[in-house]
């Protein structure tokens, strides 16, 4: 960890991040195979290195490298950054061949099931489906309120059927997310049941209550806090809370002065966002964005709560 920021300096003063050694590795192949964890491996990969460049001895790429070591975080970030699970090293193993020789069954699990959704990508149907993604876990949130409070006020005594049934419908919601949505918008799903809860609370006043209103003030002051919560949330929802954006030649003329001040450390420099940190910012890991007098990020919303 210490030596990512000399790595960020250098970079920045025009040294390749695809230099090799004499062995032809580059430093993303001896990131991924001498350091066990998440950095320097997802660091160097924001500076575009070539992901599928092979070493002079072995033919191996840089996943090749973090399969053979066990490195299941840099084998992560490899895979999430689109390296080649085809190429062949010179014994002919993929990176699953060789996975599957060191026995890890979780980097095993990872390859198979990132195969698996690269073949997905190549299917029209389901390319639609994750552009539809956000609809599909506001539909569902909608669906299982609505069959909670069906099961609830079922014409039944028996509580046992109907703790079945929850257990049941629990079960197949917990299904669905899992194989149609992806994780980044998985984290969506808060979001989606206060949507969905609006517009039953908004349908349930409409078929109940309404035809027994005795005025219309009831009706458009109801009216009126539907459509403010829904403006407010928007707004709230759109508005940039902070995030710090700077160019790549920003980047690298902040990176150069922070370390010739000797001040490129940790706690003025974030190497995920590759920016001088703001007064009072965080970097909020589900955003991937440094904010300005950061507070929180808000599951409701999915958004942060800072300077905005």
């Amino acid at each position: 960890f210490q030596h990512m920021p000399i790595i960020a300096y250098l970079i920045s003063k025009r040294q390749s991040v695809n230099m090799t050694d004499v062995n032809g590795q580059t430093p993303l192949m001896l990131s991924a195979h001498k350091v066990i964890g998440p950095e320097p491996t997802g660091f160097l990969l924001k500076f575009n290195p070539s992901l599928n460049v092979v070493d002079k001895i072995h033919q191996n790429t840089p996943l090749h490298w973090a399969v053979a070591a066990g490195n299941v975080n840099a084998v992560d970030k490899l895979l999430e950054a689109g390296s080649s699970l085809d190429i062949q090293n010179v014994k002919g193993e993929t990176p699953l061949d060789m996975a599957l020789q060191n026995k890890n069954q979780l980097i095993i699990h990872m390859l198979k099931t990132e195969a698996k959704m690269r073949t997905n990508q190549k299917f029209r149907l389901w390319r639609w489906l994750q552009k539809c993604e956000l609809f599909l876990l506001l539909m569902l949130s909608v669906i299982t309120m609505w069959a909670v409070g069906y099961i609830l006020d079922f014409n039944s005594d028996s509580w046992l059927l109907k703790g079945c049934l929850l257990v049941t419908l629990f079960f197949l919601t917990s299904l669905f997310p899992r194989f149609l949505v992806g994780y980044k918008n998985l984290i969506y799903l808060p979001t989606a049941f206060l949507l969905s809860s609006i517009f039953w609370i908004f349908m349930t006043w409409f078929i109940l209550f309404f035809p027994d209103l005795a005025g219309a003030p009831f009706y458009f002051s109801f009216i009126f806090s539907i459509v403010a919560f829904l403006y407010f949330f928007y707004k709230t929802w759109a508005t940039d809370p902070g995030f710090t954006k700077a160019s790549e030649e920003e980047k690298k003329v902040n990176i150069i002065t922070l370390a010739e001040t000797g001040c490129l450390d940790f706690r003025t420099f974030c190497t995920s966002c590759l920016i001088r940190k703001p007064l009072r910012s965080l970097h909020c890991h589900v955003c991937n964005s440094c904010v300005a007098r950061y507070d929180q990020h808000c599951l409701w919303t999915g958004r942060c709560i800072g300077f905005g």
